[in-house]
């Protein structure tokens, strides 16, 4: 919960960080946006920019968006989607042509190695959701001290990728009853991951971090912002 009012902050100090979920949601490694949507939040990085010395910014989510209820900081990530996994592995098209037999030591190194890329990305999600959540409290919120708000701002991170949801439900209810395989499921693994970083209680009885951490895919949070407006 955030007891300043960040938004009145924001709409006296940010709007030049204003830009639209498609320009805050292209990494520039020329994938595109992840999102095409012309609605406008905070471009988070740039603030963090902007409070910062070269050199010492921290990591952080890529926007921000500010309501009467919720702040919401929001990380765009791809490179989840993978054609090909151990559950949609086909051994006939895997087999070589020359000796009519399916190299186990090269899938198993294919897989080790879309493993190891995966983890690198949760882990850096992990990194931006821990020093986003520390740059609001020490570094944002004493800037707002002369500012009350009238009600409290629920916290929240939302994880948005480029696997297809569909993809992943089976997959998913299946972890949840305890019979799939969490290393193909990036959606579980990705909310294991944070779930250290929601609703936590110091010594003194003080919640903090996140109240509410999602993750979905590119277009479930199109039919979100489709919603909203």
């Amino acid at each position: 919960m955030i007891l300043k009012d960040i938004e009145k902050y924001a709409k006296r100090n940010w709007t030049q960080f204003l830009s639209s979920i498609t320009v805050i949601s292209d990494s520039g490694n020329n994938r595109g946006p992840l999102v095409t949507n012309g609605k406008v939040i905070y471009h988070f990085d740039s603030i963090c920019e902007s409070l910062f010395p070269t050199g010492l910014v921290p990591t952080s989510a890529d926007g921000l968006s500010i309501t009467a209820d919720v702040l919401a900081l929001v990380e765009f990530k791809s490179g989840f989607k993978q054609r090909i996994t151990k559950r949609s592995f086909d051994a006939e098209k895997a087999t070589c042509s020359y000796t009519g037999l399916v190299c186990n030591e090269y899938w198993e190194l294919f897989f080790e190695n879309q493993k190891r890329k995966r983890e690198e990305l949760i882990t850096s999600i992990r990194f931006k959701a821990i020093e986003s959540f520390i740059t609001i409290e020490k570094k944002i919120l004493p800037l707002c001290d002369d500012i009350e708000t009238h009600r409290p701002l629920k916290v929240k991170f939302v994880v948005v990728i480029d696997e297809v949801g569909v993809d992943s439900m089976e997959d998913t209810l299946a972890e949840l009853a305890g019979l799939g395989d969490i290393e193909d499921n990036c959606y579980v693994s990705i909310k294991q991951a944070l779930s250290r970083l929601k609703t936590q209680v110091d010594a003194g009885g003080n919640a903090y971090y996140y109240d509410c951490i999602e993750v979905m895919s590119a277009q479930d949070f199109s039919n979100f912002l489709q919603m909203g407006t």
